[in-house]
């Protein structure tokens, strides 16, 4: 039962790291895309400011609005990626504190056998000569 606690832990740690990667993935494609759609807005304006096309302006607009909710969800996948890398620390120090703790229980019983083996083995000395009682 020792030995499946500390595997549990371990197996944990694992997934939440790749969790963590997956999210770290999603977020950066996120990124790149609020960042094509921020030069794309740049552009617009630029356009804008050349022809003061009304139309250009609330095409402008509306790539800023698409940039704020693309850099929303990264910011969701964000925070999945730090929930993965905490949970992935958690539980690796988890890990090593069940292996200490499994590895202290196996020496103790070790040490107890010890014990009751030199204990079983020394004879008991037994009086030579009894007192008798002075009454």
């Amino acid at each position: 039962m020792r030995l499946f606690s500390v595997t549990t832990a371990v197996c944990i740690a694992l997934l939440c790291t790749v969790c963590a990667v997956g999210c770290w993935y999603r977020a950066e494609g996120l990124r790149t895309e609020a960042d094509w759609l921020l030069e794309r807005g740049k552009a617009q304006a630029g356009e804008y400011a050349r022809s003061l096309n009304d139309t250009l302006a609330k095409q402008e607009l509306e790539t800023f609005a698409k940039r704020r909710v693309v850099l929303e969800r990264a910011h969701l996948w964000q925070r999945g990626q730090a929930l993965g890398v905490m949970l992935a620390v958690l539980a690796a120090a988890s890990a090593w504190v069940l292996r200490m703790w499994r590895r202290l229980n196996g020496e103790l019983d070790e040490a107890t056998e010890e014990f009751d083996s030199a204990m079983s083995a020394e004879p008991v000395p037994v009086r030579a000569a009894i007192r008798p009682s002075r009454s």
